[in-house]
């Protein structure tokens, strides 16, 4: 485990770990929306705001894979 072997992680109080959470994780979301083709963000932005504006549009992933699958 990580925390293993960073043992000062595991002296920090609670708020500090969740703000460390915090910090790594948008650190992880930085580091993939700069390898994403922009073209594709927009486009799943698009989709979202189409999603919020009419939420009964949106199919389950149980429709779409019984079209693609025919049965």
């Amino acid at each position: 485990m990580i925390l293993e072997t960073i043992p000062e992680i595991q002296k920090l109080t609670n708020q500090e770990k969740l703000q460390l959470a915090n910090e790594l994780w948008e650190e992880l979301e930085n580091q993939a929306d700069s390898g994403i083709d922009p073209a594709i963000i927009e486009l799943l932005e698009s989709r979202m705001a189409e999603y919020r504006r009419n939420p009964s549009s949106a199919r389950s992933y149980e429709e779409v894979k019984k079209d693609i699958l025919g049965n």
